[in-house]
């Protein structure tokens, strides 16, 4: 039997919930591919993560784009394969009512948060089907709460959790699971940019949803795929994960 190999993929890592998950999955033995637009926070992320002792590559550029997509996964074949992928990159593309909205933008928000993830599997695909593993989609309560001004983003997220539940339906029985996870408010530059007039530091750092990526990542993918997770849940299994 090949050995499985400890490399994941996460996008949108240069800062705030993702750069969480990436370190938590750097202590717990993964080597990285992450991925973001900012070249500058991304290159300094990955040498922050180096530091744990795991190889790290960083791909700079947007999650939309074909290339992009396929740098991430040729650099995780270049490191040994693939058995996680995180898509956590997302477009806010502000608040406004509905009717209001340049319909442009709006397939745009639709493309980054609910069609390059698919579009990554589907490449990425070849890689974690060799070994079985596990998708990551971050999605959100604006997926259900129908919010006055998060039209667009909201239906995106909405789209991608029905679309993780229909690739973990299909892809079961090559082994490869997947799940979506709905962080919570948290501190971070785009609930900010939701609320711009307003002091968020009430909020919660993205480092308290660490319990609960401690645990995800120590399950075997088969005992959760189909599932959707709140991060910030007070859930004993993963409180109580180190």
């Amino acid at each position: 039997m090949l050995e499985r190999p400890r490399v994941a993929i996460v996008t949108g890592a240069s800062r705030g919930l993702g750069s969480v998950i990436a370190r938590v999955l750097a202590v717990r033995g993964y080597d990285l591919v992450i991925g973001a637009r900012d070249k500058g926070p991304l290159l300094e992320q990955a040498i922050s993560l180096r530091a744990t002792g795991r190889r790290v590559v960083s791909v700079d550029g947007d999650i939309a784009s074909p290339g992009t997509r396929a740098w991430l996964v040729d650099e995780a074949r270049q490191l040994g394969g693939l058995t996680l992928l995180v898509n956590n990159a997302s477009e806010l593309g502000g608040i406004r009512p509905l009717v209001e909205r340049d319909t442009i933008l709006v397939e745009h928000i639709l493309l980054v948060n609910a069609v390059a993830p698919v579009a990554l599997v589907q490449l990425a695909l070849p890689l974690v089907g060799q070994h079985g593993g596990l998708i990551v989609n971050i999605s959100s309560d604006a997926a259900y709460g129908a919010y006055p001004g998060w039209g667009p983003y909201g239906a995106s997220k909405a789209a991608l959790e029905l679309l993780t539940k229909t690739l973990n339906a299909e892809l079961h029985s090559r082994r490869v699971f997947a799940v979506t996870v709905d962080p919570g408010d948290m501190r971070t530059r785009m609930h900010q940019e939701a609320f711009p007039a307003e002091d968020i530091s009430d909020r919660p750092d993205p480092q308290v949803t660490a319990p609960f990526w401690n645990w995800l990542f120590a399950q075997e993918p088969a005992n959760v795929g189909g599932e959707r997770f709140t991060a910030q849940e007070a859930d004993a299994r993963w409180l109580q994960a180190v």
